[in-house]
């Protein structure tokens, strides 16, 4: 059992898939779901669900919607820390076309002006007992930098979220000891239209300890030095109920075993196993995932 630190955002998540064709302009009958959703909430919860001892330092509002999401992290023997805040909870609304694949989302997450340099600040010793910490790129680059400066001794763990908001870490790229990203994030982060090998070469290059680079349903490429390109293959799955999540589970996998001293290829393999398990799930995150707990030891 690992003991992580992770530091996000945390979501309610508003899945609407259409029965048809998506049509513009016009109400679309289909299937709406609402789980807990957000990058590292996922991640945490998937983390949990593998056994580790998990501390999350997230944005949760009064509301409740952010109510039940507390509840929910601590019944799943999740400490968590938020901030004192006047802002809803944050929400994610996503629109999947017929196909299940995410068509458009949209996310509200004004909460996060509170997950800032000040709040973490207050949970500094905490922080300084872990030798991982785990980020996601919705904090701002203001609290992003403190991170870096400040937790210089530490192994900073990083997701990219989009190829807007991955930028915010080009500044730190010698100081990251793993950014899990798809193609379209790694190509914005260091602004090369590279694609594969080239472009895990690239990254670690730039001083990227290890990277692992994901392209939707095509195999994952990856590296921990300039000579090394690994290849996970990554077998199709045509027939799935939801997309959102996968990436988060992929994460999780890879933090799991690269905590536990496995290899970055095992890790890659295992995340992989629970992002499949995810795409067969309603939610973000499956439950099913507990299953896999045997496989921590």
């Amino acid at each position: 059992m690992e003991d992580i630190i992770l530091i996000g955002g945390s979501n309610i998540d508003y899945i609407a898939t259409s029965d048809k064709k998506l049509a513009k302009g016009v109400s679309n009958i289909g299937q709406l779901s609402v789980s807990y959703g957000g990058v590292i909430r996922n991640t945490v919860e998937n983390l949990a669900r593998l056994g580790n001892k998990c501390t999350l330092l997230t944005a949760i509002g009064n509301d409740n919607n952010g109510a039940k999401m507390r509840e929910n992290l601590i019944s799943l023997g999740i400490t968590v820390y938020t901030p004192v805040t006047n802002y809803p909870s944050s929400t994610y609304v996503a629109i999947n076309d017929s196909n299940h694949d995410l068509y458009v989302g949209i996310c509200d997450n004004r909460i996060l002006n509170d997950l800032n340099i000040k709040f973490i600040k207050s949970y500094d010793k905490l922080i300084k007992e872990h030798e991982y910490i785990i980020i996601d790129s919705n904090l701002d680059e203001e609290t992003i930098d403190y991170i870096f400066e400040t937790y210089k001794d530490k192994k900073i763990i990083c997701e990219a979220i989009s190829p807007e908001k991955v930028k915010k870490y080009r500044k730190h790229l010698s100081e990251i000891y793993l950014l899990k990203c798809n193609m379209f994030e790694a190509q914005s982060l260091i602004d090369i239209q590279l694609v594969e090998k080239a472009l895990v070469k690239s990254l670690l290059a730039r001083g990227i300890k290890n990277v692992v680079v994901s392209n939707k349903s095509n195999d994952i490429y990856f590296g921990s030095n300039l000579r090394d390109i690994g290849i996970v293959k990554v077998e199709e799955i045509k027939e799935f109920k939801n997309t959102t999540g996968c990436g988060d589970a992929l994460f999780s996998g890879v933090i799991d075993h690269v905590l536990q001293g496995k290899s970055l290829k095992k890790a890659i393999e295992f995340g992989n196993m629970m992002a499949s398990m995810t795409l067969m799930s309603d939610s973000a995150v499956s439950p099913e995932i507990s299953k896999l707990a045997y496989k921590h030891e």
